[in-house]
């Protein structure tokens, strides 16, 4: 199985403590998970933004497309659109699958988040 590759942000016991007079209240193991978690969803927000224009785009390519077949006389051309849209199948539901679990994730985090910050305060 191929490990999978990812920058880590680190940081030093020296960068962790925050000051002399104010002592940091989580570990520096949790800081570590946190700051790795928070960078992965930053290299997402970077890819999304890359993603946009051309995502924009594909109601308009996929309509020339569908006025375009009626003129296409080659097989071979029809299979060359055939395969295009059947990888575009293929990404498009990978994400929206992975999309969807993403979302789902968020969602219980911000709940438990949430949860979390109530228990602290009593």
């Amino acid at each position: 199985m191929e490990q999978r590759k990812r920058m880590r942000a680190q940081i030093s016991e020296e960068d962790f403590k925050l000051s002399p007079s104010i002592e940091p209240k989580e570990s520096l193991e949790t800081w570590q998970k946190v700051i790795s978690a928070a960078w992965d969803m930053t290299i997402v927000a970077v890819a999304y933004n890359d993603m946009r224009i051309p995502l924009r785009r594909v109601p308009e390519t996929l309509e020339t497309l569908e006025t375009e077949i009626n003129k296409i006389n080659d097989q071979m051309t029809l299979d060359v659109i055939e395969e295009e849209i059947k990888t575009g199948i293929r990404h498009f539901s990978d994400i929206l699958e992975h999309s969807r679990d993403s979302r789902d994730r968020m969602d219980r985090i911000l709940r438990a988040t949430w949860n979390r910050r109530l228990e602290l305060k009593s």
